[in-house]
């Protein structure tokens, strides 16, 4: 390369980089007005309202979880369900209530198809554990265990056999109480047998899970729920927590927990009040798996909901007398199962309900006070009874329970609300008709034994 074309060369890249300069200064020019005009860049305000602290309501300091039975009726057996998903922690507190108060707990723990049995680390001294799922064709285990059970319940359970959904269907028809528990997901589940029992039971579920935005705990899918219509396994519960909760119902509702105001439908994205807790007659539902667990029973009143839902599954009336229950003797001396429930002045109304109780001779009766300030005075009862009543005037929530041993007829009043029209009626075994109908006894104010 000779001189002149060395020359050509270096003034082309000196020329080039003061142009390339030059347009690299305009540029970073260019760009700093038009920050400057526009305060800065501008980014898109991405919405995440669940995540939002203005509108979640988080409670760091839960309370103390205290749960209590008020049943009185002893040495009941419960069989507990649980999922292959799960683990002891989601029946934990429930397990633990019954325990305490003499019932024999069965925890029936199912691994699923494919799947091996879960571990249930319960104490072997207070729980018995079986389990397994179900062979397709058979005997059922679960059936098994129900034949003298008092309670079932299920909890995230995804599949039932033929003799399974059987074996349920004759439990309830014998007045065994179910409680189902279940999680969004089995809604849209392949497992057999589910929605078999559901229809057995007259309960359903829909797609999809509630959360609320507005008021929650700790995070939006944690909802609560507050209870309506008859107070059962709601009664003393003001809210519940529910963690992730699927909507449920039934073909009757007696009571419900409903979702508050702000709760949403996960399908729809429009507001719910559908239920997540429904009860129907002997039967429930829980859209949750989860409200049961240590943790949980800290928030709201769920210490109280599974305290309930403890005394519900022991005091049904099974009648197992056409089962084999290994025994000979189905009534007499401690051969009643369960107990017939009395509720005093429900709502404060000044009733007994029902009013009037059909029974079999040896039946346990709980009279439950759901309002205090009443009593119970026998007015009339057979010959050779010997039913005191409870004369003194009870608080709210008190228990009174007797066995009626003695055909015949035997009423009562309320003396505090006699004038309003409080009384009521035990018809024990088969008496005469016209002793029914005229409601003669041979004693009257029984009270002196």
């Amino acid at each position: 390369m000779n001189k002149l074309t060395k020359t050509a060369v270096v003034t082309f890249l000196a020329v080039f980089a003061v142009v390339l300069a030059g347009s690299l200064v305009a540029g970073l020019a260019v760009d700093g007005d038009e920050t400057a005009e526009s305060g800065g860049q501008d980014y898109v305000d991405i919405e995440n309202p669940q995540y939002s602290t203005d509108r979640v309501v988080a409670d760091g300091t839960p309370g103390q979880a205290d749960i209590e039975m008020d049943s009185a009726v002893l040495e009941k057996k419960v069989v507990v369900e649980v999922g292959g998903s799960l683990t002891e922690r989601a029946v934990q507190p429930l397990v633990a209530a019954l325990v305490e108060e003499g019932h024999e707990v069965k925890v029936f723990s199912r691994g699923g198809v494919g799947r091996p049995t879960p571990p249930i680390g319960f104490d072997a001294s207070t729980t018995q554990q079986v389990g397994g799922p179900s062979p397709p064709g058979g005997n059922s285990e679960l059936g098994s265990l129900l034949e003298d059970a008092d309670g079932l319940i299920s909890v995230g359970v995804s599949g039932y056999s033929e003799g399974d959904i059987e074996a349920i269907g004759k439990f309830v028809d014998d007045g065994g109480r179910v409680v189902m528990a279940v999680e969004p997901s089995q809604e849209f589940g392949t497992s057999t047998g589910l929605q078999s029992v559901f229809s057995k039971l007259g309960l359903y579920t829909e797609p999809g899970y509630v959360y609320n935005l507005e008021e929650n705990d700790l995070n939006y899918q944690r909802i609560f729920a507050e209870p309506d219509g008859d107070t059962m396994l709601t009664d003393g519960v003001d809210r519940a927590v529910f963690d992730t909760a699927t909507p449920v119902g039934g073909a009757s509702e007696d009571e419900t927990m409903v979702p508050i105001a702000g709760s949403e439908l996960s399908t729809t994205r429009a507001e719910t009040d559908t239920p997540v807790l429904i009860r129907s007659g002997d039967t429930a539902i829980v859209g949750d798996t989860g409200f049961m667990m240590p943790e949980n029973t800290q928030r709201a009143d769920n210490d109280v909901l599974v305290g309930n839902i403890a005394d519900f599954l022991v005091t049904g009336n099974v009648d197992s007398s056409d089962g084999d229950t290994g025994g000979d003797d189905p009534g007499g001396d401690g051969g009643h199962r369960g107990a017939e429930l009395v509720q005093v002045a429900p709502g404060g109304e000044p009733v007994f309900e029902p009013p009037v109780l059909e029974i079999d001779e040896g039946t346990l009766v709980r009279f439950q006070f759901e309002t205090g300030g009443h009593n119970i005075v026998p007015t009339m009862q057979p010959e050779g009874a010997d039913w005191q009543g409870v004369e003194e005037l009870q608080d709210e929530d008190s228990v009174h329970e007797h066995v009626f041993e003695v055909e015949g007829v035997y009423e009562f009043v309320s003396e505090p609300a006699e004038e309003e029209g409080m009384s009521g009626a035990i018809i024990v075994g088969n008496p005469d008709p016209e002793e029914v109908q005229s409601g003669e006894g041979s004693g009257e104010d029984s009270t002196d034994g």
